[in-house]
């Protein structure tokens, strides 16, 4: 799973997930992009980085404009000449049940996680197929196959990424580049917990097959795992780390 060395965009890499990651694929040798609408906090964890000896720079970025996006990769590529490994983390989660959502609720969500998404790969993809290699690897969700009544715009955004990411996989296979997506399942991190009550969340942990919720750390080593080599052999797929106990 070695990854020294290589170039890593995390977006959303100033919190949750996102930072677990950045700090893990760091620690193992990997020079890290921070990429994150909120520069303090993608700036810290950069600081973080550096401060223990690794390599990281912070980047402030706004996925849903393609033009932020397209700076965002141009800067990497002008810096390293190369960008190596993409861990999509960046999105939202509103909480809104379906049949009262604005049309400015349901195009936020769309226009933040699926157009996002859209900008980042294909300013990412078009790099990667220059070189010939590449590894992509973006955070979906379980409510991107399942639904979800009071988050549809969210789960709208979630499988529509998980198409995207097929749909990428086929185009850019020929060239050496990876594409897959994470379903990392129920984690307790800023944006999960901001949109799920006290109450559900307690509901969602009696009703995991493991009784409890992962930590961001622990869907960072299966990041680590897709972003090394075990990311130049598959693409296409969803990766999920656990059923839901209907028992």
């Amino acid at each position: 799973m070695s990854i020294a060395g290589k170039v890593v965009i995390m977006t959303g890499g100033a919190s949750g997930i996102g930072r677990a990651a950045a700090l893990l694929l760091a620690q193992r040798g990997a020079t890290l992009v921070i990429a994150d609408r909120d520069d303090a906090a993608a700036e810290a964890v950069a600081t973080t980085i550096t401060g223990a000896g690794g390599e990281a720079v912070a980047m402030k970025v706004d996925i849903a404009d393609s033009a932020s996006v397209d700076a965002l990769v141009a800067t990497c590529l002008d810096r390293w000449g190369h960008v190596d490994v993409l861990v999509h983390c960046a999105g939202i989660c509103p909480r809104a049940p379906v049949l009262d959502m604005s049309d400015e609720e349901w195009h936020r969500v769309l226009r933040i996680n699926l157009d996002g998404t859209f900008f980042v790969t294909r300013a990412v993809g078009r790099a990667m197929r220059a070189q010939k290699s590449g590894t992509m690897i973006l955070l979906t969700s379980d409510r991107g196959q399942n639904g979800a009544a009071d988050y549809a715009h969210y789960a709208a955004s979630k499988g529509g990424m998980i198409a995207l990411a097929k749909s990428l996989a086929i185009a850019l296979g020929p060239y050496g580049v990876t594409v897959n997506s994470l379903n990392p399942g129920m984690t307790d991190t800023p944006l999960a917990r901001g949109a799920i009550p006290d109450a559900s969340w307690a509901s969602k942990q009696r009703v995991d097959v493991l009784g409890t919720h992962s930590e961001p750390a622990q869907v960072a080593e299966i990041i680590l795992f897709l972003a090394g080599t075990a990311g130049d052999f598959m693409t296409g797929q969803i990766v999920a780390t656990r059923m839901r106990n209907f028992a």
